[in-house]
């Protein structure tokens, strides 16, 4: 008798399973969703460099020539803006947002970074430009004019055409 059951143990531990254990399945990795790229909207009337012909406060007040020094704006199709704000060099992103609005399309500047020279003649006149321009909402393009003009209606007047040695701005 014990040499059957000791027949049977050597048997049974000498028999394969009829199947194989069981796995744990693979661990299911969270899918990965890339962050979307970014590319600026262009508008090609928009590129190149703009000079500033005049400022106005809101709803157009107060305008202010600007010929001496020349401030000006050039925008790229990478989404920047840079130029030269009276004494110091400026730049800084750009948005087009496609929105069409009451003064025409959809911008939004900044913020932006300038150079810090110190210029007691030019400084006001800097300073609210620089403001102007990181408060633009919208732009349009008329012939050679570009304004961008904020919510309460004050606006950064540019031309294409630079200044010469004697010439004046072409109109409000």
């Amino acid at each position: 008798m014990i040499a059957c059951i000791v027949l049977v143990i050597i048997v049974a531990g000498c028999t394969q399973p009829s199947s194989p254990p069981a796995t744990p399945p693979p661990a299911t990795q969270p899918a990965v969703t890339p962050f979307p790229t970014v590319t600026p909207g262009t508008d090609a009337a928009l590129l190149g460099t703009w000079y500033l012909k005049a400022m106005t406060g809101p709803g157009g007040s107060s305008p202010v020539q600007t010929i001496s020094p020349q401030i000006d704006a050039t925008f790229t199709d990478q989404g920047v803006v840079s130029g030269f704000s009276g004494c110091n060099h400026y730049s800084g992103p750009y948005t087009l947002t496609g929105e069409v609005l009451q003064g025409g399309w959809g911008i939004g500047v900044g913020p932006v970074v300038s150079t810090l020279m110190y210029c007691t003649d030019t400084s006001d006149i800097e300073a609210r430009y620089l403001t102007h321009l990181q408060n633009a909402a919208s732009y349009s393009i008329t012939g050679d004019t570009l304004p961008l003009t904020d919510n309460v209606g004050s606006a950064l007047v540019f031309q294409r055409t630079p200044y010469g040695p004697t010439a004046v701005p072409r109109g409000l």
